[in-house]
């Protein structure tokens, strides 16, 4: 017998989008009330959301994604995994929010000469690790 849909079926989803949301937001070093405000919601709406105690409606997703410069598909989880079986190889959450850390790090240099040398760092490691 099929399932039924209940508010329960997708919560990882709403978890992992909670998580998501609350990495981008600190990884820009920004206030649950300051994202609030970019998106017309209270900040205890707003901090629902991360808590996945609250739906978020795709029209607040997109303006999400929007302000945080982002696809929507990075701030939801890429591929859902059987629910009759553990998914224990993914490492896409930490490395979505290291390179939300990396971007916003970047962004907030402001010499064209350290941008650069951070990109030939970054270069210079992936190099390494292809020999």
């Amino acid at each position: 017998m099929a399932q039924a849909y209940s508010d329960t079926v997708h919560a990882d989803v709403y978890a992992f989008l909670g998580r998501r949301l609350r990495e981008l937001r600190t990884a820009r070093g920004l206030t649950q009330a300051e994202v609030a405000r970019t998106i017309n919601v209270s900040p205890q709406q707003y901090q629902k959301y991360e808590d996945a105690q609250s739906k978020c409606n795709l029209t607040y997703l997109i303006a999400l994604a929007d302000f945080y410069g982002v696809h929507v598909n990075s701030i939801l989880p890429v591929d859902q995994p059987d629910r009759n079986t553990a998914d224990t190889s993914s490492d896409l959450p930490k490395e979505a929010d290291m390179l939300a850390r990396l971007v916003s790090s970047f962004v907030r240099l402001t010499d064209t000469d350290e941008k650069l040398r951070l990109v030939q760092l970054v270069e210079a490691i992936v190099s390494a690790h292809e020999k």
